[in-house]
């Protein structure tokens, strides 16, 4: 199951528990009416009265029932809220285990790319008081000349696009790079995986640890051996270092070996 998968069935419980809470609030604030709706509105409560007794019972009913309604609904509120970040996140992310994951990095690369050189050529642009240019761009020069030669701004933000904007754009360029080419090693080791006879590939790094790919998720016996041994899940493999790569994988190991 993939990353998104996860998060989508997440998105879909919450979503059933944000219903059901809903309900159930609906259902005590039901039951809180219905407690009172015999009494007569403005009644009081004659103390020493034989219905004293039975009035006030009714009454802590209701108010503990109501106390539940309120419960329930800031309950399924939270839920809604949470299921909405959980979308956002699906909407607005990237997986590295997503089938598409490698088009939409270079997708997003492009155009974070495009949109840099833009922002450079409007603070150019802008520089030499090109008004023309930046009109092309469907920039009006003179109204944001006004905006940025106001004393309200501050010196470092006196350009269309400050510095610390770019120096952003490019991190976040620079970081879907270096996913990019994750995700790429990634599905070659995933594909090498899928090709070995017991579905399993290690690789020995130089600095004395190994990474080990599965083609499907194995057995928790074997997952829980490589937990034991050291070896932490990351980036579509477990590493860890290889003198400690426990039996139960080496095993399968050998099984591809002797296949």
């Amino acid at each position: 199951m993939t990353r998104r998968e996860r998060l989508e069935r997440k998105v879909e419980r919450r979503q059933g528990w944000a219903e059901s809470a809903k309900t159930k609030s609906a259902q005590a604030f039901d039951h809180a009416h219905n407690l009172v709706k015999d009494i007569p509105l403005g009644q009081p409560i004659l103390v020493g009265h034989h219905s004293e007794g039975a009035h006030r019972r009714v009454i802590d009913r209701m108010a503990s029932a109501m106390d539940k309604g309120c419960e329930l609904k800031e309950k399924a509120s939270d839920h809604i809220g949470k299921a909405a970040n959980l979308q956002h996140l699906l909407d607005k992310a990237i997986f590295s285990d997503d089938s598409d994951a490698l088009e939409a990095l270079e997708q997003r690369i492009a155009a974070n790319e495009a949109k840099r050189e833009q922002m450079k050529l409007v603070n150019k642009l802008y520089k030499k008081g090109d008004a023309a240019g930046l009109k092309d761009l469907g920039f009006n020069y003179e109204a944001m000349k006004a905006r940025l030669d106001s004393p309200d701004t501050l010196s470092w933000m006196r350009q269309p696009y400050p510095a610390y904007e770019l120096q952003n754009l490019g991190q976040r360029i620079s970081t879907d790079r270096k996913r990019l080419d994750q995700v790429k090693l990634t599905q070659t080791r995933q594909k090498a995986a899928e090709e070995a006879p017991n579905g399993i590939t290690i690789t020995n790094h130089s600095n004395g640890y190994s990474s080990v790919m599965f083609a499907e998720k194995p057995d928790y016996a074997v997952i829980r051996s490589l937990k034991d041994a050291g070896f932490r899940w990351g980036s579509g493999h477990w590493v860890g270092q290889t003198a400690n790569l426990p039996a139960a994988v080496s095993e399968l190991i050998a099984g591809d070996q002797n296949a």
